[in-house]
């Protein structure tokens, strides 16, 4: 009888639904959750945005920016060339490495100098009054350069390409993060450009001085003129090519420091001694956005 009434009970429909109130054993809990996160997956949808996983955005800023950083530098460059053919007159007045130029068509050597200089180590301290330095060699030049040679180096002057189409912008959404990227990249194209002119003028001042102080120390007897080796040869080549009348000139000795200070014309040089004069009549070259 007691089996009977007990059977009847978990078969009745009231048995049933007081058993779901019962508290869950750990293997329903996990199928509750994954019911649970299984739904939330149906329900998520698209952003508005056609970018899914974030990669386009990330195309589309990486494209645009080094669009607009390329374009930016080729930009300012043009503007800085224009400024510079506008001082042209002036600047070929600054910098006449032409004369500079020997008769065998060495260009001088740079010599650095510095004053007042101080080396400290352990213990010690060294102090100079003047230091001198050859910091880049003579060399054969066929053409003399010029202040262009210097300052338009490094400077973008060819067009720019577009992307491909794939990495163009191709809604409302995809077109604010593109012109964002391109602005972005054209003010570091612009800055880079100026950063480059600053550079070139400095090397084309330091060079062009430095040439001036070998021209002066070789007059005051400091340093030792470079000496240029010249064979002619009448007849030269073989049976495939025939060179007439053949020179060939070569360095035979580099110009150096003259360590002997005898050899010094007294009362020329001194630590106070500005360096070589440059011609500053027309003022600094200073360029404007």
């Amino acid at each position: 009888m007691k089996t009977l009434i007990l059977t009847a009970m978990l078969l009745s429909p009231y048995a049933v639904c007081c058993a779901a109130d019962v508290a869950p054993g750990a293997a329903a809990r996990q199928d509750i959750e994954a019911a649970a996160s299984l739904d939330s997956l149906l329900r998520v949808r698209a952003p508005v945005v056609s970018d899914e996983s974030g990669i386009r955005t990330t195309l589309l800023r990486d494209a645009g920016r080094k669009l607009g950083f390329r374009a930016g530098m080729r930009a300012r460059g043009a503007v800085i060339a224009r400024q510079l053919d506008a001082r042209a007159a002036a600047l070929d007045k600054m910098f006449q490495f032409s004369t500079l130029v020997s008769e065998d068509g060495v260009l001088p050597p740079v010599v650095d100098q510095a004053m007042d200089v101080a080396n400290f180590a352990t213990g010690q301290v060294r102090t100079a009054d003047l230091v001198l330095r050859i910091a880049r060699e003579e060399r054969f030049v066929a053409v003399p350069p010029t202040w262009r040679d210097y300052l338009l180096t490094g400077l973008v002057f060819k067009n720019v390409d577009l992307p491909d189409p794939d990495a163009r912008p191709k809604n409302d959404v995809e077109a604010e993060t593109w012109r964002q990227a391109v602005s972005a990249g054209w003010k570091d194209g612009g800055a880079q450009a100026d950063a480059i002119l600053a550079a070139n003028f400095n090397r084309l001042t330091r060079d062009y001085t430095g040439m001036l102080t070998y021209s002066a120390l070789l007059q005051q007897g400091m340093i030792r003129r470079t000496k240029v080796g010249e064979g002619v040869r009448a007849v030269a080549g073989d049976g495939a090519e025939l060179h007439i009348g053949e020179r060939l000139r070569r360095i035979v000795t580099r110009a150096a420091l003259e360590t002997d200070e005898g050899r010094w014309h007294p009362g020329i040089v001194s630590a106070s001694d500005p360096k070589p004069p440059v011609s500053t009549e027309t003022g600094p070259v200073v360029l404007v956005p």
